[in-house]
C-alpha cells in the first residue's frame, strides 16, 4: 500500500511555493502556466520551495522561515545567476533556464523515498522569550500581550464603534502571495478590519534583469509598437494575478497566456477576455465600493489607470509628439475605485494592442518621464514609490478582503522602483 501511494504521490503535479527575488517576478508567474507544476499561496502547502531571483540579504533569514514552513518531505530549487549557499543542498538552475524539470524531478524523488528531506535550516527555539512571563504564563500581562512561539498575540483597544476589542497585531511580508514579494506590511487587525497600517520595508536586492522597456524609454528612443506591446502584456499580467487573488483560477489563466504573447491581431480576444471577466460579476460583488476621498488621493498620484479611472486624464504619452502624430488621447474611467482600474486596464490594454499594430516604425520622444503601466515614471519618481506613500491611508478602515484587492489594484512593482532609484543614485554618482 506504501508503494502505491508513493507511485501515484510521484506522478500528481510538484506542489510549489516560489519566492520571486529581484529580476524574477514575470518569470516566477510564468511557471503557472508550466505542465506538472502547481504553484500554491502558502509553504504549508508545498512539497518544493523555488526560490528564484536576486535576494536581499536582509531577507536571507525570511526565506530560512519560509523554508522551514514547508511539511515533510521537503526540497528546494535555487533558480538565479549565482550559486548561494542560501538554501544548502538546494538544486541550482540558472535564470532563464526553465526549472520545471529540476522541480518535477525534486517532487518524484521525494515521493519515491530517494531523497532525504532537507533539514531544518534554523534552530528550534522560540523567536521571543514568554515561557512563564506574565501571570498566566502566557509571556504577557493580565490575559494578553506577550508573543508566545513568536506570534504576538492580541491586545485590547478602542474600536471605531466605542467597544474595547481585541487588536491584534501583525505582520504582512515580505514574501506573502498577497503582496509583492520584498513588502513588509506592519498591521493592526480588529476581527477583518485593518485599524493601523505601516510599511515596514520594501526593496528588493539590485538585478541587472530589473531595469524594463520603460525605463529604457527614459534615455532613448523606444519603438511605439514595441512600448505599447509590452504595455498590454504588463496590463494582462496584472490582471492575471489580480483574478487569481479573487480565486478565478480559470480566467487567470487565460489572462496569463494571452500576456505571454499578445500581439497587435489579439485585441478582441482580450475584449472577450474583459466581457467574460464582465460576466462573472466580480465589479459588483467582489471590489471595494469606490470610496471618495480614496479616488480623490489617486486621482493626484499620477498612478495611470487608477488615476485615469477617476476620470483624470494625466497620461505622459499626451507630451509626446510620436504620440499625439498616431491620434492618441487617453481612455477614461468614471467614479475611480478598483472596479472602474479593472475595466481601465482591459480596455487600454485593447487600445495598446491596437495602436501597436499602426505604429510602424514610430518612436518614441525622450521628454524626461514617460508614461509606465504604472503611471508617470521618470529618474527618482516610480509610480510604485507613490502608491507606496499612500498605501496606509489608502486601506486603513478597510475589510480584509477590500484591503487586498486594493494593494493589488495598485500594481506596486518593486524592480521598477529598486532600478529607478539606481539609476538616479548612479547619475548622481556620474
Amino acid at each position: 500500500m506504501t508503494s502505491l501511494i508513493a507511485r501515484l504521490a510521484a506522478g500528481s503535479d510538484a506542489r510549489v511555493f516560489a519566492i520571486a527575488g529581484a529580476g524574477s517576478r514575470a518569470a516566477v508567474q510564468d511557471l503557472r502556466l508550466a505542465d506538472g507544476v502547481e504553484l500554491v499561496d502558502s509553504p504549508r502547502a508545498a512539497d518544493v520551495l523555488l526560490v528564484a531571483g536576486a535576494l536581499d540579504p536582509r531577507h536571507h533569514d525570511a526565506v530560512r522561515r519560509v523554508h522551514d514552513a514547508l511539511p515533510h518531505p521537503r526540497a528546494s530549487v535555487r533558480w538565479a545567476g549565482s550559486r548561494d549557499v542560501l538554501v544548502p543542498g538546494a538544486a541550482h538552475v540558472a535564470l532563464g533556464t526553465d526549472p520545471s524539470s529540476a522541480i518535477r524531478a525534486a517532487h518524484q524523488a521525494l515521493m519515491h523515498g530517494t531523497m532525504p528531506t532537507e533539514p531544518p535550516l534554523l534552530p528550534d527555539e522560540d523567536p521571543a522569550p514568554w515561557r512563564g512571563v506574565g501571570p498566566y504564563g502566557q509571556g504577557g500581562s493580565g490575559m494578553t500581550g506577550g508573543t508566545p512561539y513568536g506570534r504576538p498575540m492580541a491586545e485590547l483597544a478602542p474600536d471605531r464603534d466605542g467597544l474595547r476589542l481585541d487588536l491584534l497585531p501583525t505582520r504582512l511580508g515580505p514574501f506573502s502571495s498577497l503582496l509583492p514579494h520584498g513588502l513588509e506590511l506592519d498591521l493592526r487587525v480588529s476581527g477583518d478590519i485593518l485599524v493601523g497600517v505601516e510599511v515596514a520595508a520594501t526593496g528588493l536586492a539590485a538585478s541587472a534583469t530589473s531595469a524594463s522597456l520603460f525605463i529604457r524609454a527614459l534615455t532613448e528612443p523606444v519603438s511605439i509598437a514595441e512600448l505599447e506591446i509590452g504595455r498590454a502584456r504588463d496590463h494582462l499580467r496584472w490582471t492575471a494575478d489580480a483574478l487569481r487573488l479573487q480565486g478565478l483560477r480559470a480566467l487567470s489563466l487565460r489572462a496569463l497566456r494571452l500576456g505571454l504573447h499578445a500581439a497587435p491581431g489579439d485585441h478582441r480576444a482580450v475584449e472577450r477576455l474583459a466581457a467574460d471577466i464582465a460576466r462573472t460579476g466580480i465589479y459588483r460583488w467582489s471590489l471595494p465600493a469606490a470610496d471618495g476621498a480614496r479616488t480623490e488621493l489617486l486621482a493626484g498620484a499620477r498612478l495611470g489607470p487608477s488615476t485615469r479611472a477617476s476620470g483624470v486624464g494625466e497620461d505622459e504619452r499626451q507630451a509626446d509628439p510620436a504620440y499625439r502624430s498616431l491620434g492618441f488621447a487617453p481612455l477614461l474611467g468614471a467614479g475611480g475605485g478598483a472596479a472602474a482600474a479593472w475595466r481601465l486596464r482591459l480596455a487600454e490594454a485593447v487600445r495598446s494592442l491596437e495602436l501597436a499594430g499602426r505604429g510602424g516604425d514610430t518612436r518614441s520622444a525622450v521628454t524626461g518621464a514617460v508614461e509606465s503601466p504604472r503611471g508617470r515614471l521618470a529618474l527618482g519618481d516610480a509610480p510604485s514609490g507613490r502608491a507606496l506613500g499612500l498605501l496606509p491611508t489608502l486601506i486603513e478602515g478597510m475589510e480584509w478582503g477590500d484591503a487586498m484587492a486594493t494593494i493589488a489594484a495598485l500594481d506596486i512593482d518593486l524592480d521598477e522602483l529598486g532600478a529607478v532609484t539606481a539609476g538616479t543614485s548612479a547619475e548622481a554618482a556620474a
